[in-house]
């Protein structure tokens, strides 16, 4: 038997199993340290978890960066440390330039149709005091209501009322908007100034309706078109009813006032011509405009501003175009994207430069690498230019590789040398064949002196060390490891007597093919952690039954069980979720790991216990029967 054969004897049947089969005390160098509280504590820590979680992020961030080459990685830290600053304080600083621009805009073009509202509720009411004075003149009222007089006075009466209207119309500063005023009383008609066809249809029953509601009040009617027989124009008029001191009805006052009263305001500002001016009613009619919007109205909606209140239902909008401040914005846009692209093309020549200068002389320092790897000389790597550092790296790689020859010759010889040692200290040491042939020797011993329990252990332990050494086979049949765990369980009942084991193994499971030792360490388990600390008789019971292609092996005990914490920590720990660490179940871990080595995913082990009443473990295994050949070179 050789050393290397050593090496596959299980941990089961290290020195403390040894010591424990001939009942030796000895302490070995095996420190357990008992964790599982601690562990426990911090997985239900809220905040292991989200440390945990970040060092995965941070673990594979990493991962996937050292796998960019660095070019790209020049590119990628270019792109957010030059270009998305740029680009974003650019657009920023855009916008904050659109929104002033726009807010001071709002401010002057608020400010100017402010100033329009005031002349115009100014005007308005001049020519409204102007039919406030006029009904209200007591010596007009009088000459108007005198009745029954000759043709002749009835011409001097006409006069003398006309000589009124003019002296008011003189003496009104918006005369000059005034486009005629008549009084009506029903019987007679009194004009002043323009004529028109249809006496601005004064007669009208609505328009009577619409004064006399209004008590004696200025009423404005929307403009309309009127004509003088020769041309046709556009005039407000203005209505009030008049009535006598005794509260009786005289007749109607209406004052006709050309639209340019208004429109002339519109034309004295600076928004005229980039500003849609409307003077129209609540529900949106247009009474006066500037004439901007008979074109393109639409295009006057970028900024839009209303002063209700004016007369009536009346308001005034005004709708302003702002293309010259988009022409202004967008010239700073062109001004911007132009400044992000020379600041991108300058990136790509620096990183390009970076390139010529980093990148390229890094792969020739790996190129010389990988040459000093596949032994060239180190007179035959290449010198470059580049980066200073580059270059030093390059000039100590050369000198650690001429090193590096001169320690392999060096190696060599002390390598010969070591081998010649080794080969005669393998020959001093002991043989494995030693042990078994001592045990052989105790065995006889026992026999002589009639010690029967002595041959028993011995014949039981001689019998595991043969199936341990004899080849190295890590296979064998279900039956010779349930043969060989009987050896196992001879031995333990010797230590530990209050215990009954039984099997349940069907047949067809006996011949299947099974990683050595796969029951004896669970079997271990039970015994010492489950049925050690009992008061009361125990019991181990092994099943193996064999479902489709699997093979599935159970080891129940009837023992004090697994508390639910540390049952919790094994199954994390079979479930690969936890690190192995340090635990008194270290047997259970590491059989489930020869199953999965041997097997693959999903084979493995499953562990359920009730505390008080005892454990299952149930591994499952690929079924595999034993083929001639093994059989052959396992008995050879």
């Amino acid at each position: 038997m050789y050393l290397p054969e050593i090496a596959q004897i299980p941990k089961v049947f290290s020195h403390q199993y040894i010591a424990n089969t001939i009942e030796v005390s000895i302490v070995l160098d095996l420190k357990w340290v008992n964790t599982s509280e601690d562990f426990n504590e911090i997985c239900r820590n809220e905040s292991y978890i989200l440390t945990k979680a970040r060092l995965t992020f941070v673990k594979w961030f990493r991962k996937y960066w050292s796998g960019i080459r660095l070019p790209r990685k020049l590119v990628l830290v270019y792109m957010p440390l030059i270009v998305i600053p740029t680009l974003l304080g650019s657009l920023l600083l855009m916008n904050s330039y659109t929104a002033s621009s726009k807010q001071a805009s709002r401010d002057y073009a608020g400010d100017l149709v402010g100033l329009m509202v005031e002349q115009m509720d100014y005007r308005l009411s001049s020519i409204e005091d102007l039919g406030k004075q006029m009904i209200t003149d007591a010596e007009l009222l009088e000459l108007v209501g005198r009745t029954d007089v000759s043709t002749y006075e009835q011409l001097d009466k006409t006069m003398a009322i006309k000589n009124w209207m003019n002296h008011y119309w003189l003496n009104n500063n918006m005369n000059e908007f005034i486009v005629a005023m008549v009084l009506d009383t029903g019987d007679d008609t009194y004009l002043y100034n323009e004529n028109e066809v249809s006496q601005y249809r004064i007669r009208d029953p609505e328009y009577k309706r619409a004064v006399r509601n209004n008590r004696g009040g200025a009423v404005w009617f929307e403009p309309a078109r009127f004509s003088n027989g020769f041309q046709q124009f556009e005039a407000f008029r203005v209505g009030r009813w008049v009535r006598d001191g005794k509260l009786n009805e005289v007749g109607f006052l209406t004052i006709v006032v050309d639209v340019e009263a208004v429109r002339s305001i519109f034309n004295q500002t600076k928004l005229d011509q980039n500003a849609l001016l409307r003077l129209q009613t609540a529900d949106g009619r247009i009474l006066v405009d500037n004439g901007n919007g008979e074109e393109d109205a639409g295009s006057y909606q970028d900024l839009h501003l209303d002063y209700s209140d004016i007369r009536e239902d009346w308001a005034l909008s005004a709708s302003l175009k702002m293309d010259d401040l988009y022409a202004q914005i967008n010239r700073m846009i062109r001004l911007t994207i132009l400044i992000i692209l020379v600041v991108f093309v300058f990136g790509l020549v620096v990183t390009r430069y970076l390139a010529i200068d980093v990148v390229n002389p890094i792969r020739k320092l790996m190129n010389n690498m990988m040459s000093g790897i596949q032994s060239a000389s180190p007179r035959k790597l290449a010198k470059f230019k580049g980066a200073i550092e580059i270059r030093e790296m390059n000039d100590i790689f050369v000198s650690v590789m001429y090193e590096i020859e001169q320690l392999i010759q060096q190696t060599v010889s002390q390598e010969q040398k070591k081998r010649a040692a080794e080969i005669e200290a393998l020959r001093k040491q002991l043989s494995p064949h030693f042990l078994y042939n001592t045990l052989n020797s105790i065995r006889w011993l026992a026999i002589l002196q009639k010690q029967n329990n002595i041959k028993a252990i011995v014949d039981s332990l001689s019998s595991l060390l043969n199936y341990t050494l004899r080849d190295a086979n890590e296979l064998a049949t279900l039956r010779e490891d349930a043969s060989k765990l009987d050896d196992y369980i001879s031995i333990q009942k010797i230590r530990y007597r209050q215990f009954g084991y039984a099997t349940d193994l069907e047949e067809r499971a006996l011949d299947a093919s099974v990683p050595k030792f796969i029951i004896q360490p669970l079997v271990e388990n039970a015994l010492l952690h489950g049925l050690e600390p009992l008061d009361r008789m125990g019991q181990i019971t092994v099943r193996a039954s064999i479902r489709g292609s699997v093979l599935k092996l159970t080891v129940e005990d009837n023992g004090i069980g697994i508390a639910p914490d540390k049952l919790a920590e094994i199954r994390r720990q079979l479930s690969g979720a936890a690190p192995k660490g340090t635990t008194e179940h270290i047997g259970i871990l590491n059989v489930h790991e020869r199953i999965v080595a041997h097997y693959g995913y999903p084979y493995g082990m499953t562990i359920d216990s009730d505390p008080g009443r005892g454990t299952t473990i149930e591994a499952t295994l690929k079924y595999e029967e034993r083929t001639d050949n093994e059989n052959h070179h396992h008995r050879g």
